[in-house]
């Protein structure tokens, strides 16, 4: 307001000050008038010049003249007896009224007079203002006033009632007005006092959060060097233990040479014993077979002789038989003759026998020399042949010594490198850190600074939008009724009032700004945001959202499961909230159900949906969930009934056909009933079910009934959909840019080394697989995962998932003791080394493993006629001793037509072309 406005105001609040203020001011008057004059600028000098305002009071009505009275009367007297002065000329105008619309008729000259006169008294003092006085009075005196005096009186009488009731009711009013200004001002002290000790608050929270940052910081630099100190000690500790290691490998190593030289000396000590041992059993035989044959030759010798004696003497008695009986007997000379010939003839016959007898005896002889010849040879031979095998192995040793040994070199060599890049590259990223955080210190006080400002400019901006409401309200004359509806209008058109109830809606606007800098991304400015609203709102829904919000994102940027359960227990008192808006109790309650399930805690997220489920019964959203929910937790039954709920509510809702379908394919294996629930992915583009394995189970419902060609429309719309790599390859965890093919040859997986252990050992691999068959006392137990179609299958499993299975490596403990010495296997957090047993009739179904992350190699252990396999579309057999090696990944079939048990080892090995790095970050399957 303007000068006059400011004059009207001071005089108004002098005036409600009641007949005690007044009465004060004209005894001060009065007393004044007594008073001699002492010259231009005194207090007599003001009092009187008061008197001459009632002498001027026709200019009261002029803007100018008044505005520039005020101002030179205000410097030289003060305020409040100017105020006094312009009261009394006031009463003084009342009287002159008449007086002055006679020197009004007079025209401008006179005013122009009164005007100089009035501003050389300023100047000049009591003198000039005597002289104004005069020419007043000179005025007054004019003949025409004088002829209308009587008139003038009588009307100035009744203006002056009139004026007096005017001025009880303009003092009545004045009073209400400085009744309602104290009001004002005492609400205004009271709000300045409200915001002065809010800014104090915040002043002492500010520092108060600035020293926590610090002692947080603080702290973290001292953890932070803790770690570094801890990470450098565990660092040094895996140093020693990896030098104590290696140290105890070449112990172990050197002992295990040792012995196989102890035990090599050993062997040819006894091969030595053995061969002088063969030699002298050799020269004793050789000795004995001469003895014998010289006494076989002289018994024979002898044998001769008596023969020869004995025909001598035989035919010594004949002839001198004949001498005696020639006479007597010639008659019988002729039969003499023919027994003689007879006998003749069975001698020879016997010489013959002996001589054959003689031969068949040398020939058995020969023989057996041949015999002991060739044994002794074959002998040599397999001696030999053992000599060679000793001196291979013994050289595949010292090879393989060599090659672990140039390995472990390399090892240490590369792990050295590689602390030393870990340091080098810890050091760096301990600075970028440190830089990092200086940064984000500066960036954040920065950010203070200018949240201060913004929050500093808000306040004012709200501040003053009250006072302007408020002034707008006082000048209008509105009522509470009318703000009342006005307020309602705004929150019935604020975007966010479903989630607002009416505490929050007076804060909307600091809420809003904290919603923006989630929306921007700014998170650690939200959370601080939506902190600082929660220390003087604890119980705002909408700020407990905010911050679960921002903790929730600050969570996943920063991979933290610490801030995450911070954001679960935030989202939870969003739901606890006593005046928690429906829509905001959904919204929380859906995002604490993805988080629990994020962090495996699924009945907790089952919980927390059906608690939706109870709140709002007819929501399918919320159902989808709990259905999910249950599915994750394996409890198909109750999935089932949720699903089926949802049908009953909406009869083609895609999504609970698909789910449902998916419960009786898998939970009843029937795959006649689900094709017709599954088959609403085919018939419906909605995003929410195109998954593979939905595709997956409606292609393998098709292939067990036989239906292959629709099995395989199904297989090809998931790969165009990008869901499955191939119609065969339908694995559906997956990792990009690595080989695919269903065979795969030892040479091409780079593990030769790891498989010639197995082969080498493949009969001790067989022959403790073949003690844990017996169904009483064995371990091997049927198939699982539903992909026998008839016969009997059965796995003994001694890994999985990168674990070892210490129960069952106890029953076959050199086994495992040769497993443990294939890293890329027992590493293999998404396979499994296991002994699978065929009874003869087995069919399984085709299928695919869940990941192209591995490869699957076969030992044949015990292979009988009639087991076969089909990987993509070529089949072959296994061979006992020897590998086949498939990625399981690609649709495989297995038929057993033989008579007899089929024993083989699978052992699944990371595919080669994964690095170490990627493999440690893959999650088991």
């Amino acid at each position: 307001m303007g000068k006059q406005g400011n004059f009207r105001g001071k005089k108004a609040s002098k005036k409600e000050n009641g007949n005690k203020q007044e009465s004060k001011v004209s005894s001060q008057t009065s007393g004044s008038k007594k008073r001699r004059c002492c010259g231009g600028g005194c207090l007599c000098f003001f009092v009187l010049l008061s008197a001459l305002l009632g002498g001027v009071g026709v200019l009261y009505s002029n803007q100018e003249y008044c505005t520039q009275l005020d101002k030179v009367l205000r410097q030289y007297a003060g305020n409040e007896m100017v105020d006094e002065g312009y009261h009394k000329a006031k009463d003084a105008w009342q009287f002159v009224k008449p007086y002055a619309e006679i020197a009004q008729e007079k025209g401008t000259e006179l005013f122009h007079k009164v005007k100089e006169s009035s501003e050389i008294v300023l100047d000049k003092g009591t003198e000039l203002f005597y002289k104004a006085k005069e020419e007043i009075e000179k005025l007054l005196n004019d003949p025409k006033s004088t002829k209308d005096k009587t008139e003038q009186e009588q009307k100035l009488s009744e203006e002056k009632r009139k004026a007096e009731e005017k001025r009880l009711a303009e003092e009545k009013l004045k009073a209400e007005e400085k009744r309602k200004a104290e009001e004002k001002r005492v609400a205004e002290e009271k709000r300045k006092a409200e915001e002065k000790r809010i800014a104090e608050e915040k002043r002492v929270a500010e520092e108060k959060r600035i020293a926590e940052g610090k002692r947080i910081a603080e702290e973290k630099k001292k953890a932070e060097e803790k770690r570094l100190a801890e990470e450098k000690r565990i660092a040094e500790e895996k140093r020693i233990a990896e030098e104590k290691r290696i140290a105890e490998e070449k112990r172990k190593a050197e002992e295990k040479r040792k012995a196989k030289e102890k035990k090599k000396e050993e062997e040819r000590i006894a091969e030595e014993r053995r061969k002088e041992e063969e030699k002298r059993l050799a020269e004793e035989k050789k000795k004995t077979e001469e003895k014998r044959k010289a006494e076989e030759k002289k018994l024979a010798e002898e044998k001769r002789k008596e023969e020869e004696r004995k025909a001598e003497e035989k035919r010594k008695a004949e002839a001198k038989k004949k001498e005696e009986e020639r006479k007597a007997e010639e008659k019988k000379l002729a039969e003499e003759k023919k027994k003689q010939e007879e006998r003749k003839l069975a001698e020879e016959k016997q010489r013959a026998e002996e001589k054959r007898l003689a031969e068949e005896k040398k020939r058995q002889e020969e023989k057996k020399k041949v015999d002991e010849s060739k044994e002794s040879e074959a002998k040599k031979k397999e001696a030999e042949k053992t000599d060679a095998e000793i001196r291979r192995l013994e050289e595949e040793f010292k090879k393989h010594e060599e090659e672990r040994q140039m390995e472990e070199k390399k090892l240490v060599e590369q792990k050295k490198k590689e602390e030393e890049q870990r340091l080098v590259e810890q050091k760096r990223k301990e600075e970028q850190k440190l830089a990092e955080q200086k940064r984000k210190e500066e960036d954040k006080l920065a950010e203070q600074k200018k949240k201060k400002e913004e929050e500093k400019k808000i306040a004012e901006e709200m501040r003053k939008r009250e006072e302007l409401n408020k002034a707008n309200d006082e000048r209008e004359g509105k009522f509470v009724l009318e703000e009342d509806e006005d307020v309602n209008f705004e929150k019935a058109t604020y975007p966010k009032k479903d989630i607002t109830n009416d505490e929050d809606y007076n804060i909307s606007d600091l809420l809003d700004l904290g919603d923006d800098f989630i929306q921007e991304k700014n998170l650690e400015r939200a959370n601080d945001h939506f902190e600082q609203l929660l220390t003087k709102y604890p119980n705002s829904p909408r700020a407990l959202y905010g911050k679960a919000r921002s903790l929730d994102k600050l969570a996943e940027k920063q991979r933290s499961n610490k801030m995450l359960e911070e954001a679960i227990a935030t989202y939870q008192k969003v739901m606890d909230a006593k005046d928690t808006p429906d829509e905001l109790f959904k919204k929380a309650g859906l995002k604490l159900g993805e988080k629990l399930e994020f962090r495996g805690w699924n009945s907790k997220a089952a919980a927390t949906y059906q608690n939706l489920v109870s709140k709002f019964p007819s929501d399918i959203t919320v159902r989808k969930k709990l259905g999910v929910s249950y599915l994750l937790m394996g409890q198909n039954e109750k999935a089932r009934r949720v699903f089926s709920d949802i049908l009953d509510i909406d009869k083609g809702n895609n999504f609970a056909r698909v789910h449902l379908g998916f419960i009786v394919k898998v939970t009843d294996n029937n795959p006649l009933e689900s094709i017709p629930l599954l088959r609403a992915i085919m018939e419906s583009n909605s995003k929410e079910i195109q998954e593979g394995k939905f595709y997956f189970q409606l292609g393998d419902a098709y292939q067990r009934l036989n239906q292959t060609e629709k099995a395989y429309e199904v297989y090809e719309r998931g790969v165009k959909k990008g869901l499955f790599l191939s119609k065969y390859q339908r694995s559906l965890y997956n990792c990009d840019g690595i080989k695919a093919q269903p065979w795969w040859k030892p040479e091409e997986t780079g593990y030769q080394q790891y498989l010639k252990i197995l082969t080498d050992n493949w009969k001790l691999i067989r022959d403790e697989g073949m003690k844990q068959i017996d169904p009483k006392t064995g371990s091997f137990l049927p198939e699982q995962e539903n992909l026998l179609d008839k016969g009997q299958w059965m796995q003994f499993t001694l890994y999985a998932r990168g674990k070892k299975n210490a129960k069952n490596c106890a029953k076959v403990p050199k086994v495992c003791d040769l497993l443990d010495q294939i890293t890329p296997a027992k590493s293999c957090v998404r396979g499994q080394i296991k002994y699978s047993l065929m009874k003869p009739g087995v069919h399984v179904w085709p299928h695919c493993g869940p990941t192209n992350c591995r490869i699957r190699a076969h030992l044949g252990l015990v292979i009988p006629e009639g087991p076969k396999i089909r990987v993509a579309d070529e089949t072959r057999t296994w061979k006992e001793g020897q590998f086949i090696i498939i990625d399981d990944s690609f649709e495989h079939e297995v038929w057993h037509t033989g008579a007899s048990d089929r024993l083989i080892l699978i052992v699944d090995f990371w595919h080669p072309d994964i690095d170490e790095k990627t493999r440690r970050t893959l999650d088991p399957i």
